[in-house]
Formats: structure tokens, sequence, C-alpha cells
């Protein structure tokens, strides 16, 4: 799905959907993550919304994956988030998995237009802010929505956020 002459599949879905948003472009770096992409875009890395994959390490049809929207700057709990998706023994999918499920590559995931229907669950507090920065399903390129916009993707809201002092 990564090409750099087509329009980004976020802008493309939300377009369609009649959904405001503005495309901002960065120079993406490797590993760089959210704090990064706000750096470089000057936002403040609350806003940023990481897309992120998480499966029970299964195979096949007894593979079950789920999508988290959570702030750049905040960690998901498995422990809520198990608790929430009622699936149990979650992690953080590896690259492949994530690119697999996605149609993405890792550092530009989206929630929009996904090669395999995921559920998706939205850290609650993110309806608390006035502007989201949502990768665009490409490196580099995040569109700039109102919280509301997340609604096309129709995700399950909850307290997701650990408590823990350490960061991903």
């Amino acid at each position: 799905m990564e090409n750099g002459s087509e329009m980004p599949a976020a802008l493309k879905i939300l377009e369609e959907a009649g959904i405001p948003a503005r495309r901002m472009d960065y120079d993406y770096a490797e590993r760089g993550g959210t704090r990064e992409a706000a750096l470089r875009l000057g936002i403040d890395e609350h806003a940023v919304v990481k897309s992120l994959v998480f499966d029970n390490g299964k195979e096949g049809a007894e593979r079950r994956a789920v999508m988290v929207l959570m702030h750049g700057d905040e960690r998901v709990s498995l422990r809520k988030l198990e608790r929430l998706s009622g699936i149990g023994r979650l992690a953080p999918s590896s690259p492949d998995v994530a690119r697999e499920l996605t149609g993405y590559l890792p550092g530009g995931i989206c929630p929009f237009g996904l090669k395999s229907p995921l559920p998706v669950f939205m850290q609650e507090t993110l309806d608390e802010l006035a502007e989201l920065f949502v990768n665009a399903g490409r490196r580099g390129v995040v569109v700039a929505v109102s919280p509301g916009a997340l609604d096309v993707v129709s995700p399950v809201r909850g307290d997701l956020v650990s408590m823990s002092p350490r960061r991903v």
C-alpha cells in the first residue's frame, strides 16, 4: 500500500467520507517514533496517535488481533486491553505480522483502510483533544483531524493507558 505517487490511504478514505483532514509531511526517521514525528512537525506528542497492533501469538484461523489508538506519549496496558477486547494473552505484533494484517509498513500504520478487518480500540482521552495527528498509511505523512474523524473505524473507547512509569 505504500506508493509515493498515490494519495495516502487515510486521506483518500477521509475525503470519500466527507471528513476534513489536513495532510502534513515530514522527514521520516527509522525508529524515531511519535517523539521524533512530533519534533519534526512542531506538534505536541500527546496529540500524535499511535496505531498499534496486538495479537494472541497464534497462527491462521486461531490468530486474534486488534488495533489500539493511543496518545503518542502514553503506553498501552495489556491487562486493560485484554479485559476490554475479551482476548487473553495479547502482545505487540511483530513488524511482519502488523504489516500482514494492516497492509502498512510499521511507522506508517493507520486505522483507515486496513487489509484485514481488525477491531479498533481507542484511548478515550483522545476525544478530549481539539486536533489529532494520525499516520496516513505512509511513513512520513500524517493527517490532522478532529477526534470525531476516528469514528469512521468504529472504535471501542476505553481507558487503556498503562500506569507503569516505563515508556515503550
